[in-house]
């Protein structure tokens, strides 16, 4: 996620700052996009949670319904 440097305060754009609640400290140590120039963006962990897309559910195997036929 890319953010606009114009949008955000001094310490938000220097990483110490959280990009959404502005919260100092605990310093915010969540990387949650980055500016235009690369520079990472940081949340506090709270904040990333609504950021960050959620982790998906691990992929489960499901039975055929259809039998194979085994091989002599």
């Amino acid at each position: 996620m890319t953010f606009d440097p114009g949008d955000l305060t001094g310490p938000q754009r220097d990483g110490d700052a959280c990009v959404v609640c502005h919260k100092k400290w605990p310093r915010p140590r969540v990387r949650v996009g980055r500016l235009p120039s690369g520079t990472p963006v940081m949340a506090c962990e709270e904040c990333a949670k609504v950021l960050l897309p959620a982790t998906p559910a691990p992929r489960r195997h499901k039975p055929s319904p259809h039998k194979r036929a085994a091989l002599p």
